[in-house]
């Protein structure tokens, strides 16, 4: 049997394994059409992957030069337009809020110096 002499492309998650038995339950791991990964660029969680990473190369003597990390999905295209069309809702709810803000801020501003008169 061959191995591979670097492992550097790491499917990840949180809370997906037991630590009682070796299983991997994150993302879409029980679709069978789940062929692809979105690369993780949060940097939130990226410490505690690259300490599991660690640990794997310990534990089964492997070697990871530079750990990439994916979330496992069926669509990573269909996955990427319904993230963007969030952000776009986000930017919109907020862009909406700052006008709605500043609309509030000017009519005060315009009824107190109208009161000084």
């Amino acid at each position: 049997e061959g191995s591979l002499p670097v492992y550097d492309f790491w499917a990840v998650g949180v809370n997906c394994c037991s630590s009682t038995r070796p299983d991997f339950e994150c993302g879409e791991y029980s679709n069978p059409k789940a062929r692809a990964g979105l690369r993780l660029l949060s940097a939130d969680d990226r410490p505690h992957f690259k300490l599991a990473v660690q640990s794997a190369e310990a534990t089964f003597n492997l070697r990871a030069a530079h750990p990439l990390f994916f979330e496992w999905v069926e669509d990573p295209v269909n996955e990427l337009t319904k993230r963007r069309s969030q952000g776009y809702q986000f930017f919109l709810f907020c862009m909406l809020a700052h006008f709605s803000l500043s609309v509030a801020g000017v009519t005060a501003s315009i009824f107190k110096y109208a009161q000084l008169d």
